[in-house]
């Protein structure tokens, strides 16, 4: 049934969040106006602040659809791997690398999440922007990245009892350090260096924490 003449076209959020996804990802979170999604979603700009607030509640919807699906599907990974390898293949992945599914399966089991030609890792590039962001989005960056800490540092833990990460250095310094070069790593990316140049300065990097035996050259 048509809707009566003159009542306004009901805004489809699922819809909204997931164009707002799309060209967060590829385009940059600080790079998007709210009119451009507004055209793509056929949809008004009145129509999208009413259902967000502003243009950080929308920011923090679509940043929050990620961090939920980083929250069922990849960080729990973690909490049965044993292996160095897998930060390894997870920084990997994140450049344009297929990870060995061994040690680190990343997103692949989420169909449809990922935009065709999309550049590394969507939070990743929403941190590296955190300071732009306004105080609702920032809080989910802040908040997701204590969850994350939580479960690498019993990973890195374990690691380092196993001999794969040198003994010398606090875990909380470990996962800085290892939180550092993920940043590095998505920054590299985004500013056009070749992949493989860029596995060659993770490696080097991850060679000061990681012991002789385990590191990857």
């Amino acid at each position: 049934m048509k809707n009566p003449v003159g009542r306004p076209k009901l805004l489809d959020r699922e819809n909204l969040v997931n164009i707002a996804l799309n060209q967060y990802w590829m385009n940059g979170i600080d790079n998007v106006t709210i009119s451009s999604i507004a055209s793509l979603a056929n949809v008004s700009r009145p129509g999208i602040y009413k259902e967000f607030t502003d243009e950080d509640g929308l920011k923090y919807e679509v940043l929050r659809k990620y961090t939920d699906i980083l929250r069922e599907f990849v960080i729990p990974q973690y909490n049965s791997a044993k292996d160095i390898k897998t930060i390894y293949n997870h920084i990997y992945s994140t450049i344009g690398f297929n990870a060995d599914k061994t040690y680190f399966e990343g997103i692949s089991k989420v169909k449809g999440i990922l935009p065709s030609g999309a550049n590394g890792c969507f939070f990743e590039n929403v941190k590296l922007k955190k300071h732009t962001l306004d105080n609702k989005t920032k809080s989910e960056v802040n908040n997701f990245e204590k969850f994350r800490r939580n479960i690498f540092l019993k990973y890195l833990k374990e690691l380092q009892e196993t001999g794969q990460i040198v003994s010398s250095l606090n875990i909380d310094e470990i996962y800085e350090f290892i939180s550092a070069q993920i940043s590095l790593s998505q920054s590299l990316a985004l500013n056009g260096m070749n992949k493989e140049k860029i596995k060659i300065i993770i490696n080097k990097a991850l060679s000061a924490i990681v012991t002789p035996k385990y590191t990857i050259n």
